[in-house]
């Protein structure tokens, strides 16, 4: 059966520009009639999402080297370059660095002995 996004959205309890926007750009099996509405395949859609969430399980839990950090802005782990303590309290202290692809500052914690 074919659904429209606004069903869909329906359907799943989000908003209509999710269908759009997320879905849609990230390879949502769907096709468009010759009026241009685009119609979105129950079976081949439901397949699609159960990959999808196998994918975003099957994250990488390596966890990160003493010498690494996450950038929020580049969305991966950075090897941290001259890193420093910015805050140190209780049983932890913030190391910062800078990212070495888009110069943000790249926070971590980590416990001291």
């Amino acid at each position: 059966m074919k659904y429209k996004p606004s069903e869909i959205a329906k359907i799943l309890d989000v908003d209509v520009n999710t269908v759009y926007r997320n879905f849609l750009n990230s390879g949502c099996p769907h096709e468009r009639d010759e009026n241009g509405n685009i119609w979105i395949i129950g079976t081949e859609f439901r397949e699609w999402a159960q990959n999808e969430i196998a994918k975003r399980k099957k994250k990488n839990d390596n966890p990160m080297k003493p010498n690494e950090g996450w950038c929020v802005k580049c969305n991966r782990r950075v090897l941290m370059d001259n890193p420093r303590v910015v805050y140190s309290g209780g049983n932890r202290e913030i190391i910062q660095s800078k990212c070495p692809i888009c110069g943000t500052k790249v926070n971590r914690a980590r416990g001291i002995d």
